[in-house]
């Protein structure tokens, strides 16, 4: 947004070239020019110099106030993929999670009220572009790409490594092994992003860590990739017992908090909130809670 200094001196700058200008006119065309009159290139000049300004001052003009308004608004429209346990997901028909509870508790800090927006992981980011949601709490790691197209908090949770996870009749330990084989990702996670600058793997992409172990176990895939805190929900379930899980070497995901370009001073409000939730302890009491320490 520019201040009404850089408009000053905008102003300034292209007054100062329109002189220029029309000073190197009448010295290379004398005779043309006055018959023209001076003070008639001088007034379209200057007209134009005050619309562009005037431009430049509405503009700034409707960016602060939207800034201004999604301050005092009483609401934070938060997108999530309900899928994604143990950090979202729905239990008796109401969502529940790590990223739930850090979002309720950031509302209350905020004194805003949070609406839900519940939709698939891949359609996240372009709402939030879009400005139809303000915030994405979906364990969502901030990566070059992303950042591109959102706003980002420090991260708030170390995801572990990625995990290779296989059946325990046929175990693969490294993803070397993968080759020609079909290894599944969730589409659109960072998982999806690593595999997918490696060459030979035969990747399948699922929209829910759910659709990923339901093709695991029928036997539709070798593998499944996905960062470890994803995983352990699963594995604290009696079906996992008949797979296995391997990290792999020099790899690390962690999550932030998405916010929308439309409303960049919300980024600061949240960081704010998330930095006192880490001092007083909250922020390691929910990791607690949902065994993400």
């Amino acid at each position: 947004m520019f201040s009404f200094l850089w408009l000053v001196v905008i102003g300034g700058i292209l007054s100062g070239l329109g002189g220029a200008l029309i000073s190197y006119m009448l010295a290379q065309y004398p005779s043309y020019y006055t018959r023209f009159n001076f003070f008639t290139l001088l007034l379209i000049l200057n007209g134009l110099l005050f619309f562009g300004l005037k431009f430049l001052y509405q503009t700034n003009c409707s960016l602060t106030n939207q800034a201004v308004q999604s301050s005092m608004q009483p609401t934070i429209t938060v997108g999530i993929s309900a899928d994604f346990p143990p950090f979202t997901y729905i239990e008796h028909e109401q969502f529940i999670g790590f990223d739930i509870d850090l979002v309720n508790k950031l509302g209350k800090r905020l004194n805003k009220q949070i609406n839900w927006q519940n939709m698939p992981f891949g359609t996240l980011l372009p709402n939030l572009q879009l400005g139809h949601i303000q915030l994405i709490a979906a364990g969502l790691t901030a990566t070059p790409e992303r950042s591109k197209h959102a706003l980002f908090t420090k991260p708030y949770i170390d995801c572990g490594p990625f995990v290779i996870i296989s059946a325990k009749n046929k175990p693969v330990q490294t993803i070397s092994e993968l080759g020609n084989q079909e290894v599944v990702v969730n589409e659109g996670y960072t998982a999806d992003l690593y595999l997918s600058n490696m060459p030979g793997l035969n990747i399948k992409r699922l929209k829910s860590p759910a659709d990923a172990f339901l093709a695991l176990k029928s036997g539709r895939a070798k593998a499944f990739v996905a960062a470890k805190n994803t995983t352990e929900h699963f594995f604290a379930q009696p079906e996992s017992r008949d797979f296995m899980i391997v990290d792999i070497d020099g790899t690390k995901e962690s999550a932030s908090l998405a916010i929308s370009p439309k409303y960049p001073q919300l980024l600061a409000e949240v960081q704010t909130a998330l930095n006192s939730m880490e001092q007083d302890g909250t922020l390691l009491k929910l990791k607690i809670k949902w065994k993400l320490a």
